[in-house]
């Protein structure tokens, strides 16, 4: 049977005070009916974050993990366990060249990726994190809105 690539949109929460360099921007959160059956697997093969609160292009990296545990508190330095340190599947990295202001909106893309995920234990869902690398944006509460391409079996 051939493999499905599926789009599943997540809107990130985050604080809603201005973030250093290196803060937590949104702690761990679970996207939901990701795969076909529990601790399924697949492969991501695009990011897209559109900034909807419109920010000054800033670079940070989005985190996909096959657990819920916390990476810390958003708005600070990251402060997971090694437990959840050994959930992390990947990172990707966005650069101010990934984004692109397209008016009321930044849109930063990632595409042609092959990264291997697998599903939070137990359940058909993904988790997925973000920390901010270099830059002060101030978000609002659902400024921040995810599109990942994911290839399933």
């Amino acid at each position: 049977m051939p493999k499905e690539t599926r789009i599943y949109d997540l809107t990130l929460t985050t604080d809603t005070s201005i973030y250093a360099n290196g803060d937590l921007l949104a702690d761990t959160q679970s996207l939901s009916g990701v795969f076909k059956q529990n601790d399924g697997a697949g492969i991501i093969r695009s990011v897209i974050v559109c900034d909807t609160d419109d920010q000054t292009l800033y670079t940070f990296a989005v985190y996909f993990l096959s657990g819920t545990g916390s990476l810390g508190t958003e708005n600070s330095a990251p402060s997971a366990t090694d437990a959840v340190c050994q959930t992390v599947l990947a990172r990707v990295d966005f650069a101010t060249t990934d984004g692109l202001d397209l008016g009321g909106s930044k849109v930063y893309s990632k595409t042609g990726l092959s990264i291997p995920v697998k599903a939070i234990t137990g359940t058909t869902n993904l988790g997925v994190a973000a920390v901010v690398t270099t830059g002060t944006p101030t978000h609002t509460a659902s400024g921040i809105k995810l599109r990942i391409g994911i290839e399933i079996d």
